[in-house]
């Protein structure tokens, strides 16, 4: 998934240098880098067996409150600043619930790395298993 953010956040990057919006432009880039930084360090759980990976856990609140945030702005008249290419309300609904369903799926992932931190993941019970009967 924060693969999948990644490439989301380099479309917005894209997306505003088009039209020239600075500040999304600026903040695209930040949280597109903060998002590869992510998924290194998920790459890197191939040669290192700890459970925790602390920056993609913040990265996924960070991305939760980047989507938030202009799902508010979007009502207000600030929007037309941030997001010029938001002409009518077909755009702003689509906008809306593609961040929506950003957030949704930040928080799955969340979700998904306190069960496997906790030991409630539901493959915990198989490698369990299968490292019994391999001794």
């Amino acid at each position: 998934m924060v693969t999948i953010f990644l490439f989301c956040n380099l479309m917005w990057f894209i997306i505003s240098a088009y039209y020239g919006s600075r500040f999304d432009i600026f903040a695209a880039l930040i949280i597109g880098i903060y998002s590869a930084v992510a998924s290194f360090e998920q790459l890197s759980k191939m040669h290192n067996r700890k459970r925790d990976i602390p920056i993609t856990r913040i990265y996924l609140y960070v991305q939760m409150a980047v989507n938030a945030l202009p799902v508010i702005v979007l009502f207000t008249p600030l929007k037309k600043m941030i997001f010029p290419f938001v002409i009518n309300n077909d755009i702003l609904y689509f906008m809306v619930a593609f961040l929506l369903i950003g957030i949704v799926l930040a928080a799955l992932c969340e979700f998904r790395i306190y069960q496997i931190l906790n030991d409630k993941d539901r493959y915990y019970r198989v490698i369990e298993v299968f490292k019994k009967h391999q001794q």
